[in-house]
């Protein structure tokens, strides 16, 4: 029995190993908030033809687990852990002299994961991410691009999932006097899963869209409402069979406030709750954003 509570455990560890940026297809427990969910408004409301400059962005969120989607989109109890998320993230802009009206950016991201709950406790470095972005402006007032990120099986052993990941996304945003559309649209591949103790699994691709649609009420407050949708194939063992129920969806909402205290420094705050999905567990988070430009 102690060795069945044990393998349960693991699997739950594994499940949050990449929170914040990614779903991971885990048999019978699956991670909640949809592939970056993390962004803010004005995300990707980027510049070209500027000096190199720096960002530093805080990432937070605190995610209550207690309830999740059965396989056929019904409530269902959750694991009934807490998890608390941070991703720093450091971002170098720069340009080429040979790709006019281009921006170019690249960026490292650390993440910092704790879970706790019945019988788990779990604190770590997650896995690093690090990639470029790309982008250009169609019109004065909109931005698209491109951006493809590497997630390397480093981090502590309590939180890494042991797979090399590919995250790739077109990111867009639109300036409409006050209003502000700002999203991205993208996939996330996976390496096989080595697991200490456990078997064994090839996660599926997972799709994502994540839409941000801000006002600007005030010249320092932004209210936002927010979706964010990810979708995960089924995984396969390591015979190369199907893992039943282990295909996921979650559509999620939510709402929040921008708060642009000066040019380089803004904080973002917002809750987000699942309204549908299927093996999953059912996202209710608290999101954070802190960022700073110099």
């Amino acid at each position: 029995m102690s060795s069945l509570i044990a393998a349960k455990q693991k699997l739950i560890l594994s499940a949050v190993a990449c929170l914040g940026v990614l779903a991971l297809s885990v048999p019978s427990v699956q991670a909640s908030n949809p592939t970056l969910d993390v962004i803010g408004p004005h995300e990707y409301s980027l510049p070209v033809n500027y000096k190199s400059f720096n960002v530093f962005v805080q990432y937070a969120y605190y995610q209550s687990e207690n309830e999740a989607f059965s396989p056929n989109g019904g409530k269902a109890p959750g694991p009934h852990t807490a998890k608390a998320v941070g991703l720093s993230k450091y971002v170098r802009f720069f340009t080429l002299d040979s790709l006019p009206n281009v921006g170019l950016a690249y960026e490292v991201i650390l993440p910092e994961i704790s879970v706790q709950g019945k019988g788990v406790n779990a604190t770590g470095i997650g896995d690093p991410i690090t990639g470029p972005a790309m982008w250009f402006k169609p019109t004065a007032n909109s931005t698209f691009g491109i951006q493809s990120f590497l997630q390397i099986p480093m981090g502590t052993k309590d939180v890494s999932d042991g797979s090399w990941k590919c995250l790739t996304s077109f990111l867009y945003d639109i300036q409409l006097g006050k209003f502000n559309i700002d999203g991205d649209t993208g996939f996330v591949y996976q390496s096989k899963a080595h697991r200490s103790g456990l078997p064994d699994v090839d996660p599926g691709t997972t799709f994502h869209q994540n839409l941000r649609f801000g006002y600007r009420a005030h010249q320092y407050i932004e209210p936002f409402i927010a979706y964010d949708f990810g979708i995960t194939g089924s995984a396969k063992d390591e015979n190369g069979k199907t893992i039943a129920n282990s295909a996921t969806y979650e559509h999620a909402v939510g709402g929040g406030l921008m708060f642009h205290f000066s040019d380089n420094i803004s904080l973002t705050a917002r809750y987000s709750y699942g309204i549908d999905g299927t093996n999953t567990n059912r996202t209710n988070s608290l999101n954070i954003k802190f960022a700073y430009v110099w």
